[in-house]
């Protein structure tokens, strides 16, 4: 008995079709991830660079004689 082509062209197809998901999946995951890793580097730069303009101007100021 020999496997039916049609059988062999349906699994072929199948393995394609996942695949591409497969692909397609990893590129959106690779997408959100470095998104949301932009976003939370952008956030480390802004809290850094006001918390560095927090201690200038503390350091700055003249010292409070009571």
């Amino acid at each position: 008995m020999s496997a039916q082509p049609g059988a062999a062209r349906s699994l072929l197809a199948t393995v394609v079709g996942y695949a591409i998901v497969a692909i397609i999946v990893l590129v959106l995951f690779h997408f959100i991830i470095g998104t949301i890793l932009w976003l939370f580097r952008t956030l480390v730069i802004i809290v850094v660079i006001v918390g560095l303009i927090t201690i200038y101007l503390r350091l700055k100021s003249p010292p409070d004689d009571d």
